[in-house]
């Protein structure tokens, strides 16, 4: 019989489920979710918990995908039990940026949840080396350090970086013919996503350059008519097949967030050979490497600039083939699952 794991997230999502996908190759697996937005729920959530760890006290491992209110039980019940705790962290469990309402250690009870669930953990798997700490430049903020080393004391734990996984399978270059117009994915329902995902920016640059196109795919029915420029394109979530065809008819996506983790949007963009422009935000330098272009800091005018630059540069078809194999080569699903599964070996 296959060990066991307890598996603890917060709300469902495309990474829960290909970590799931990936233990369950190896191990037998009992989740439960605690989603912190249903404040009622939240203390009999907590409480089963306790219970889910005491009926499975001979799991090997209990697994918990970000830290927060949900992190902390199972982690002091490992403990108890010898059972080795991972916690996961992926962005919010890493950062704060009160100006922005961003970031669980802006709170303070969240704040001490998340960081007493970090320094008790066997294991911390953050999914990009500024997870663990990094200056933040891009917006005039007060907390200049970010990464869970700013906000724990963190002693001798097992600190293993493990990136996001990503399918060359679905989102890919389909080498349809492309146009010189912008791309972005935002989940746009609500007035502060305006700001936090850099539309009010995309915007700035549609009424600048009236003869190119800006889509932004994911925004409500509330927003769908809120655009103040024809060539501003609001989009609803479209079904994966068209969005997939949608990204390979653009040349450049972009990604201009206040605050972001290893997104995934980004990633899909460019597999499907999208030229990314990024904000100078954590993970997202890096992750697209020489293959795009970075906005240093949040400002129009640098904006401005950087897009001539953009529009100008040659050979833009062998700009994007090289997007597209950046993540292949160093973000595929299939790296996840081999350090993920010796991680826990």
């Amino acid at each position: 019989m296959k060990p066991l794991i307890l598996y603890f997230y917060p709300n469902k999502a495309s990474y829960v489920e290909k970590d799931l996908y990936i233990l369950g190759k190896k191990y037998r697996i009992i989740k439960h979710c605690v989603n912190p937005s249903s404040k009622l729920k939240l203390p009999f959530s907590i409480i089963y918990q306790k219970l889910l760890c005491l009926r499975c006290f001979k799991a090997k491992y209990i697994v918990c995908q970000f830290a927060g209110y949900h992190s902390l039980l199972p982690v002091v019940m490992g403990k108890i039990l010898k059972i080795k705790s991972l916690i996961i962290l992926g962005g919010s469990d890493c950062s704060s940026f009160p100006e922005i309402n961003y970031g669980n250690y802006r709170k303070p009870l969240l704040g001490w949840f998340t960081a007493k669930s970090i320094e008790m953990a066997d294991i911390i798997s953050p999914v990009h080396e500024k997870m663990i700490f990094y200056r933040y430049e891009y917006e005039n903020f007060s907390n200049k350090n970010q990464g869970f080393e700013a906000f724990t004391k963190v002693k001798n734990q097992n600190i293993k970086v493990i990136y996001n996984g990503f399918s060359t399978g679905f989102f890919k270059n389909l080498n349809l013919p492309r146009e010189k117009n912008f791309i972005a994915i935002a989940t746009y329902n609500r007035p502060a996503v305006y700001y936090l995902k850099g539309i009010d920016l995309i915007e700035k640059a549609a009424n600048e350059y009236k003869n190119i196109n800006f889509t932004v795919v994911g925004v409500s029915d509330k927003y769908l008519k809120s655009s103040t420029t024809e060539n501003l394109i609001f989009l609803p979530f479209l079904k994966q097949e068209e969005l997939v065809k949608l990204l390979n008819r653009h040349y450049f996506y972009m990604q201009l967030s206040i605050s972001e983790g290893f997104p995934n949007a980004l990633c899909e963009a460019m597999l499907c050979a999208c030229i990314p422009i990024v904000s100078n935000v954590c993970s997202m330098p890096d992750i697209i490497g020489n293959t795009g272009f970075v906005l240093q800091k949040r400002d129009e005018k640098l904006l401005f600039n950087l897009i001539e630059k953009v529009l100008s540069t040659p050979n833009l078809d062998k700009l994007s083939s090289e997007a597209s194999k950046r993540v292949t080569e160093n973000f595929s699903i299939e790296k996840r699952e081999t350090e993920l599964l010796k991680l826990l070996d």
